[in-house]
């Protein structure tokens, strides 16, 4: 019974471990209703504000019968630390919102809150939290190279994804990011790397050069310049993601034998002919859904270029009944299930792939559904009941439309075109995580 009352009273001290806000007057209409210890009276008194930092006060209660004084501290200091939780708590909370500190100002301002600290402290904070940050980020991407080493069998040579990303659209970011991700069945990032070409602290020193140049020498020897990239923006993912396969070898005692990116060749490229590794040759692997979305963008270009383009038909290519967007994005769609389901097997990926042009291609006199699956095909499930499938009986795409499409189906799903995505993988970790940045 006493270890139940026991847990009782943790899980209840547990679950009031939380911040709340709570209007003054209301507290004070509290106190009201309390008697005060040095006088045994309801209590009635003066509320004085001795101490504030950031969102942290010491308050203290007076009381006017007695002069007893009470005093309520609004948040616990950190763990070995001077700085009060409730003022890391706004760092962090800024932080991971994008805001700075004019932004929390506008934020405390409209909830009537006390304004944080002054520009330099609360700049303090967020290069405390950044410490901290940094350590668990070391240490979450070293616990992910374990587990995917693990995962590979113990094996030091891994397959992971990279890509890049700029703070800004196009090819005129002053400021670029890359991650490395893990390929195992949950992928994690195991490294990242950042570009910039431009130095705001730098910029604005430069003001003080003219006027103390003594100051300005100083602040250039002490200060950590921003600036390390000297380039075409363009040029930054290769960059960085080079950077990264040259330091996992020291970093964490592995190598990054095989590369999943994107279409763009420039990246490999810059790993084949700079080796990373002497004697290693990088193996580039398609990412799947890029290679999937060129179905799409193949097709659209060819409707847009024939769009006024009477086919063997006597119709244009678009319209009613004709082949539409829809149908591009389903075609897209069914190829990238084709490649996700068998993308280590080269011949059924081919008859996958082809599949789903000789499904739409079939007619009652030509029926095409030799490769076709009976779980999702009509024709093949009429003929296992004994039963008549009439391909005429709902709007199907007309053959000239197909005809016209045919070669992306001769680029993208012969054997060579395929052998690309054969163990290929995803950046989709990659692209989640830079979701969030």
């Amino acid at each position: 019974m006493q270890n139940e009352s026991t847990t009782s009273k943790q899980n209840v001290k547990d679950n009031l471990d939380f911040n709340l806000i709570i209007h003054m007057n209301s507290l004070i209409s509290l106190l009201k209703q309390f008697l005060c210890p040095g006088c045994n009276k309801y209590w009635d008194g003066s509320t004085t504000v001795k101490e504030r930092n950031g969102l942290y006060m010491q308050l203290e209660f007076m009381c006017y019968n007695c002069g007893f004084l009470t005093r309520l501290y609004s948040s616990p200091k950190m763990q070995n630390g001077r700085r009060h939780e409730i003022n890391v708590r706004l760092g962090i909370g800024g932080t991971l919102c994008g805001l700075g500190r004019s932004g929390v100002m506008k934020l405390l301002g409209a909830l009537n809150l006390p304004l944080p600290i002054q520009e330099h402290k609360y700049r303090e904070v967020q290069e405390f939290i950044l410490n901290y940050v940094e350590k668990a980020q070391e240490q979450s991407m070293i616990d992910a190279v374990q587990g995917a080493i693990s995962e590979a069998g113990g094996v030091e040579e891994l397959t992971v994804s990279g890509d890049g990303a700029w703070l800004t659209r196009g090819f005129s970011s002053l400021h670029g990011i890359a991650a490395i991700c893990s390929t195992t069945v949950s992928p994690k990032v195991i490294d990242t790397n950042w570009c910039s070409k431009k130095c705001s602290k730098c910029q604005g020193a430069e003001s003080l050069r003219h006027v103390n140049f003594d100051l300005f020498s100083t602040f250039q020897e002490n200060h950590e310049c921003q600036l390390n990239f000297i380039g075409t923006s363009g040029a930054m993912e290769k960059e960085m993601i080079y950077e990264m396969f040259c330091r996992c070898l020291p970093k964490y005692d592995i190598k990054y034998i095989s590369y999943i990116g994107d279409g763009d060749a420039k990246v490999h490229k810059y790993l084949t002919t700079n080796p990373p590794y002497p004697g290693v040759t990088i193996k580039k692997l398609e990412d799947t859904n890029h290679f999937a979305k060129r179905m799409l963008t193949r097709i659209k270009k060819i409707k847009q270029e024939n769009k006024n383009e009477v086919l063997s038909d006597g119709k244009k290519i678009a319209g009613k009944g004709r082949l539409t967007d829809a149908d591009a994005i389903k075609f897209k769609i069914y190829f990238a299930k084709a490649i996700r389901e068998s993308k280590t097997d080269l011949d059924k990926l081919y008859e996958k792939s082809w599949t789903i042009f000789k499904h739409h291609y079939s007619t009652d006199k030509e029926p095409m559904h030799d490769w076709c699956d009976p779980q999702w095909c009509k024709y093949l499930q009429a003929k296992l009941n004994g039963q008549q499938f009439n391909h005429n009986s709902k709007p199907a795409i007309p053959r000239a439309c197909l005809d016209l499409i045919k070669p992306v189906f001769h680029e993208l799903c012969s054997k060579t075109g395929l052998a690309r995505v054969v163990g290929g993988g995803s950046q989709n970790a990659n692209e989640a995580f830079h979701s969030l940045l």
